[in-house]
């Protein structure tokens, strides 16, 4: 799959080279002046996660563009040919780096802007290896080489990363705008200051916690946030899985987990199809919550005034219900 993804953004470049070749340069004038203000910082994010943190310290002071603005899975995105000339005209480029962001090596390699700066999340913590959780699905191999450990790319999910992870994109946007960076010093510490208030509240609901466990019917993609708080996890799938059927053991399981472990609730996560979570539910009588990962948030949903901090909030009340 991966080769294919190549192969196509390949052919991608390649036409969106030629369409910009064969444009003829338009006279200088203002009536075909970009409508983007030039004395600002153009700053691309791949996903709305880090696109909120820019957009906490930076507020209206950058041009600012989300590229997954319309619900598409994190995983199953491939750039378009407008997505790549974003990124090219960019002077900030801030992606997860991933294994889902392996298309973005190649737009970064094409992009003929050398003063280019690309951050990605997982370099700024210390990231962690994909688990593989008892009972959970394997996925079919690809048959590809090695190329090393796959790390679990979701490290958005934890809050003390976001903690460490907000500093490090404020000192970049400070180095690229020097003028501007007082006010996005200041913004940073006001955010810290929340999401530090949030991240007590999260050690603070599950340090009371009746349970510890989590059972996800669905990808896993918490391990950060499970990992924070001691939380034992269950889950059909890995959180980059691509299955959206879990086997007959898979789903035994579950259930059984359920069961054994008198569990009142399982998990689905943002914009599954809750197909393999309703029926553990409907086999082991235990209710549905919903979890969000953050990976499919739309411009609608960004108009109407969603937020990371909004998203997480919301989160840790579905877990204070979940643990009881």
């Amino acid at each position: 799959m991966k080769k294919l993804i190549a192969a196509a953004l390949a052919v991608l470049l390649i036409l969106t080279c030629f369409a910009a070749c064969g444009k003829t340069p338009a006279a200088p004038d203002d009536s075909t002046a970009p409508a983007n203000d030039k004395t600002k910082l153009n700053v691309v994010c791949s996903i709305f996660p880090p696109y909120d943190f820019v957009r906490a310290i930076a507020a209206d002071r950058v041009d600012l563009t989300l590229l997954l603005d319309s619900k598409t899975d994190l995983h199953s995105y491939a750039p378009t040919a407008d997505d790549i000339m974003k990124i090219s005209n960019a002077d900030l480029f801030v992606n997860i780096g991933g294994e889902s962001d392996d298309w973005a090596e190649d737009v970064i390699a094409s992009a003929e802007n050398e003063n280019l700066r690309v951050v990605s999340l997982i370099d700024l913590v210390t990231a962690v290896e994909e688990e593989a959780l008892p009972g959970m699905q394997e996925e079919e191999e690809e048959h590809e080489e090695e190329e090393g450990p796959e790390y679990d790319e979701h490290v958005w999910t934890s809050l003390k990363n976001v903690i460490m992870i907000v500093p490090a994109l404020t000192d970049t946007l400070c180095e690229l705008d020097e003028a501007n960076a007082a006010f996005y010093r200041a913004n940073c510490s006001d955010y810290l200051e929340r999401l530090t208030a949030l991240e007590a509240e999260y050690a603070a609901a599950v340090g009371k916690a009746a349970r510890k466990t989590l059972l996800f019917a669905d990808r896993f993609p918490f391990r950060y946030l499970a990992d924070d708080y001691g939380l034992t996890c269950y889950a059909a799938f890995s959180g980059c899985s691509a299955e959206t059927e879990a086997s007959f053991e898979t789903m035994t399981m579950l259930v059984d987990t359920v069961k054994e472990q008198n569990l009142p609730f399982v998990l689905m996560i943002d914009g599954s199809d809750g197909s393999v979570a309703e029926s553990v539910s409907r086999q082991s009588g235990a209710a549905v919550r919903v979890l969000n990962s953050c990976q499919s948030v739309s411009g609608d949903d960004i108009a109407a005034g969603v937020t990371y901090l909004s998203i997480m909030k919301d989160n840790l009340d579905v877990l204070k219900e979940v643990l009881g």
